[in-house]
């Protein structure tokens, strides 16, 4: 059955209004530590929080101990500083499934770990395993493309920012971002690898 293509934002919250700026969240260290940064001084990073957006894709894959120091640690975090927080996941395993709006708030009270169509529900559909190496496929399935569906609804051709929380050795992955978009009016920007964090 076909859900929703795309669920409205809460009350109070407009898609639209003055939005330019999406940063990327993958629960990771690496856009973790950006975003814990980011937020110590945001106007001095660039970001004006009125008009950023964090999204979050879920796989339904996360282990329990990251739902939980995301809940202790980050959503705190994030509510403090009135940071918007949209969680998407995607509806199936086609593209015409398109996604689901989880949750859409400045003042997230819980990480939803799955949407409609997880990730093992895909793997298994088609009898696979996720990739450990190469183009990441699972990332690009699961994450990817559901973030991409909603910029595009968003912005449509409008200008922005994405920030992804590709770190210092990465230059590949950030190189491979850059030329890989097809959104229109998307400026790819890589703060890990300007301020030469990498994972150590």
């Amino acid at each position: 059955m076909a859900r929703t293509m795309y669920a409205p934002p809460l009350p109070g919250l407009s898609a639209t209004d003055g939005l330019d700026t999406v940063i990327n969240w993958g629960l990771g260290a690496d856009s973790t530590a950006y975003l814990a940064r980011m937020l110590t001084a945001p106007a001095a990073h660039g970001i004006d929080l009125d008009r950023t957006a964090v999204l979050y894709m879920a796989t339904g894959s996360e282990w329990p101990e990251t739902r939980l120091l995301v809940e202790e640690f980050m959503l705190p975090l994030l509510r403090e500083h009135g940071v918007r927080l949209v969680q998407l996941a995607r509806n199936g395993h086609r593209k015409k499934d398109r996604f689901t709006v989880l949750d859409d708030s400045r003042w997230p009270e819980r990480l939803i770990a799955r949407g409609p169509w997880t990730l093992w529900d895909d793997l298994e559909s088609v009898g696979t395993v996720p990739q450990q190496a190469g183009t990441r496929k699972c990332s690009l399935w699961a994450k990817g493309a559901v973030g991409d569906w909603w910029l595009a609804q968003v912005f449509g051709t409008r200008p922005f920012r994405q920030i992804m929380g590709f770190n210092a050795d990465e230059a590949r992955r950030c190189l491979r971002d850059e030329t890989a978009s097809k959104l229109p009016g998307r400026t790819g920007l890589y703060p890990l690898a300007d301020w030469g964090w990498g994972r150590r």
